[in-house]
């Protein structure tokens, strides 16, 4: 190591010996402004970082460079959905620090970036929760990279996701829904009762094909989805999770209007014959193409916004299916294992307040109970 004076009293360049590559010197390079004074001191520093191994070679890398990298690196480890919705993160990440050294990257600047987020009434809490895991990603890769030697996000508290109140249909608007549906066409009806009667995502009603249909017994095969992105169209992919591979057992009532929807979708390939498009899915479009994983969602809104229905979502047709099986009573290991759940615990904190509710019944009637025992 060395200190070197460039312009004098003004200038110094240090000259910084850090490992070797073979038999060739690697060395570090750095001009400081100022005295001699503040060189000796900026040397000492880099002296201390040797000696700790804490010394950053590449210190002037923005989190433009970085994100991007980052992005680079995970291009074949993303899936392609989640490759699309972190891009437009990125770009977020980008507009806002993308100009700052990730050196320079403190707690003040992140939580700022998180409040910019939180005052847009654009991000949801779970928006900026997926920002956050984001940044908190590239910069621990960034110490693995060795940029950095520490990740500022960290010692900020992780945003929380404001937990909604499930939205889903009563036993009466179930049956309101099925009343209208008998005017629709067979495979609008046939889409919205499977959703309610299986509680499938609808991802994974997309993704059915015939194959994962045993007419004969009742049974569906759920273990894979369909997805769409800009960039791949309709693809196919694993199910969510290992458990979200199931065997669901459907009603009769569902089997039968399957049967019969089955039946039209062969006449209508005889009809269209090379024009049709040798789908193998169950729910495939006019022309026997696969579906796009946000028809179901645009047909339950058609039907909701003909008949006056309650407005909900699609997947809160899984939320109404599950919400049901608690209302019946059935044992919340059996509706875990129907739903996909990772755990029991996961039905029991999504669904605590249909839980509660039950859990109020139980009391009433053993209440009932003590008072005739009396």
């Amino acid at each position: 190591m060395s200190i070197r004076e460039i312009v004098k009293n003004k200038k110094y360049k240090i000259e910084l010996f850090i490992g070797r590559n073979g038999s060739k010197k690697i060395m570090h390079y750095e001009i400081v402004e100022g005295g001699k004074k503040e060189a000796e001191l900026r040397e000492s520093e880099l002296k201390i970082q040797l000696k700790n191994h804490t010394f950053i070679k590449n210190n002037s890398i923005t989190m433009r460079e970085l994100m991007n990298e980052y992005k680079k690196y995970n291009d074949n480890r993303w899936s392609p959905r989640t490759l699309e919705a972190n891009e437009y993160r990125i770009k977020n990440i980008i507009d806002k620090l993308g100009h700052i050294k990730i050196q320079d990257i403190n707690v003040k600047i992140l939580e700022d970036f998180y409040k910019y987020l939180k005052n847009k009434k654009t991000y949801s809490s779970q928006s900026i929760i997926h920002h956050y895991n984001l940044i908190n990603g590239a910069l621990n890769k960034a110490i693995h990279w060795g940029y950095i030697t520490t990740n500022e996000n960290e010692k900020i508290e992780k945003p929380k996701v404001r937990k909604k109140e499930i939205e889903c249909y009563s036993p009466e608007e179930v049956k309101e829904l099925l009343k209208v549906l008998k005017n629709e066409s067979l495979k609008y009806q046939a889409v919205i009762i499977l959703a309610l009667d299986s509680g499938i995502r609808r991802g994974e009603l997309t993704g059915l094909t015939w194959e994962d249909i045993d007419l004969k017994e009742g049974i569906i095969s759920v273990n894979k989805t369909t997805q769409y992105t800009k960039e791949k169209g309709i693809f196919e992919k694993e199910t969510k999770t290992d458990t979200s591979d199931r065997k669901i057992y459907i009603s009769d009532t569902t089997i039968n209007l399957l049967k019969k929807f089955k039946i039209e979708q062969l006449e209508k390939k005889l009809h269209l014959g090379e024009k049709w498009g040798n789908s193998k899915r169950v729910f495939t479009t006019d022309y026997g193409y696969d579906m796009h994983p946000d028809t179901p969602t645009k047909i339950l809104k058609k039907i909701i916004k003909k008949y006056n229905l309650k407005k909900i979502t699609f997947h809160a047709l899984r939320h109404t299916s599950i919400s049901l099986m608690i209302f019946k009573g059935i044992q919340v290991q059996v509706i875990s294992k129907k739903a996909g759940h990772s755990s029991v615990q996961v039905t029991h904190n999504t669904y605590s307040h249909f839980f509660d509710n039950e859990f109020k019944k139980c009391a009433y009637e053993m209440d009932n109970i003590l008072k005739e025992a009396k």
